[in-house]
């Protein structure tokens, strides 16, 4: 049996590579180009659009923006990972997925100083896979009534 809760999706925005655990995730859409509205977007609270998922629009958010990350992707190529909020589903935006590890394969690993306060409100954890770094990527910094303004 499969514990899903025990898993991490690995993402890639711009080239950072980043986990996020899989009991956070609802759904991995790859096709979103004909359920966006960019119309629907409050840039004061990071939603860049809305997407339609399940008959509903949800919020978009592209973190990016907020890290200041470069990315070749095209929003409507981009894949949007559904994640479970507070105030229900939203979608972030990421460049690629990856693939699935088991959270026993991560290894911690200490933020130097100076990475540490240049991250400040981004990022809290690294985490290495086979000696490459991965930022923990923790949805509340992003989206939801307890995101951490930056």
């Amino acid at each position: 049996m499969i514990v899903l809760g025990n898993r991490k999706l690995i993402f890639r925005l711009g080239e950072i590579r980043f986990i996020l655990d899989l009991a956070d995730v609802v759904e991995v859409v790859d096709q979103i180009a004909d359920a966006l509205d960019p119309g629907r977007s409050d840039i004061g609270q990071g939603i860049i659009s809305a997407l339609q998922f399940r008959q509903t629009w949800i919020p978009v958010v592209d973190p990016t923006l907020k890290l200041d990350i470069f990315s070749t992707v095209k929003l409507k190529e981009k894949i949007a990972v559904i994640l479970r909020g507070s105030e229900g589903n939203w979608a972030l935006l990421v460049d690629q997925v990856d693939e699935l590890s088991v959270a026993e394969n991560f290894q911690p690993c200490v933020i130097p100083f100076l990475l540490k306060v240049s991250a400040m409100g981004f990022y809290s954890q690294i985490r290495l896979l086979h000696n490459e770094p991965m930022i923990v990527f923790e949805p509340e910094r992003y989206y939801g009534s307890t995101a951490v303004p930056v």
